[in-house]
């Protein structure tokens, strides 16, 4: 049975504020999101896998450990109900883990899910702009009757999820752009910098003094803002004529 009222909305409340605490960590909004999937649709376990921003690495949670290396091997069986929603954008609702058809699909996966004791299964793509990241898989007992709006709730949770997830990916990528712009910024002075010292010292324009910079830099496989830091650092100390 689904949750009700306050319980309902502290499964929420602890997904964004699990991303909010740490905006660039994915592994604790993973955390909550196969707790709260397992609760929302009663669920006897749930896992996930997520592409990460980071590395475009696979990161997986599951609520025991058993099904966190399921969905580790998972990933690279390439195979399992997880693996299908997340590449076909598709959700996977109520599968029988018993049937023929289930562990000619999925030979390595239903065969170390029924043996954990699972079966039945739905998974849940994860969506995003550039499409599915990941799925939330939840499993179940075999003949437990499918509780339609638990699987809304959890739909809706798995929305979120993704949502948030999503937003994350973005905040690293601004992140990691203001980095490079910062760094670029910072170059540029340096080289500025440098080219008034040789232009000062050498007595010439500063078109020409960044031309020597340049050209000692070509000449010595070294890049421009590195041989400007240390020009910089040591004004009197120039390495080139």
């Amino acid at each position: 049975m689904a949750p009700e009222g306050q319980e309902l909305a502290s499964i929420f409340a602890r997904l964004t504020g699990e991303a909010a605490r740490d905006p660039l960590d994915t592994q604790p909004l993973l955390t909550a999101l196969v707790d709260g999937g397992r609760r929302l649709f009663g669920a006897r376990g749930a896992s996930v896998h997520h592409l990460s921003a980071v590395g475009r690495t696979t990161r997986t949670e599951g609520t025991v450990r058993a099904l966190r290396g399921l969905e580790d091997d998972a990933t690279g069986w390439r195979e399992g109900p997880g693996h299908d929603a997340r590449t076909t954008g598709c959700a996977l609702i109520d599968v029988d883990l018993g049937t023929p058809v289930a562990h000619v699909r999925w030979p390595r996966w239903a065969a170390r899910a029924t043996a954990l004791g699972h079966g039945r299964v739905t998974a849940l793509p994860l969506p995003a702009k550039e499409g599915p990241t990941g799925a939330l898989v939840l499993f179940d007992a075999r003949g437990r009757r499918l509780d339609e709006r638990a699987l809304t709730l959890a739909r809706l949770f798995a929305d979120a999820a993704a949502h948030t997830l999503s937003l994350q990916h973005e905040v690293f990528e601004s992140r990691v752009l203001a980095d490079q712009l910062e760094h670029a910024l910072s170059s540029r002075i340096v080289v500025e910098q440098a080219k008034g010292i040789v232009a000062a010292r050498r007595d010439v324009p500063l078109d020409e003094a960044f031309e020597r910079l340049r050209r000692y830099a070509r000449s010595h496989r070294r890049k421009v803002a590195d041989v400007a830091r240390q020009i910089t650092e040591h004004p009197n100390d120039l390495p080139f004529q």
